[in-house]
């Protein structure tokens, strides 16, 4: 086995409340992050702003 193989195998060390493999929590910040951008970026679809607009007349 490589010393990768078996790094990959081990369970992540904690030190504190921090990883101590900081590259993982950067991957995931940034993993996170490209997926709130993506669904921030999707457009709403019709049905769901027909809801919210019959919502607001109701509510006048």
């Amino acid at each position: 086995m490589t010393d990768k193989a078996s790094q990959k195998d081990k369970p992540l060390a904690k030190t504190g409340d921090h990883f101590a493999k900081r590259s993982l929590k950067d991957k995931i910040g940034s993993d996170l992050k490209r997926l709130y951008d993506d669904v921030v970026s999707e457009d709403i679809p019709d049905d769901f702003l027909a809801l919210l607009e019959k919502a607001d007349q109701q509510d006048n």
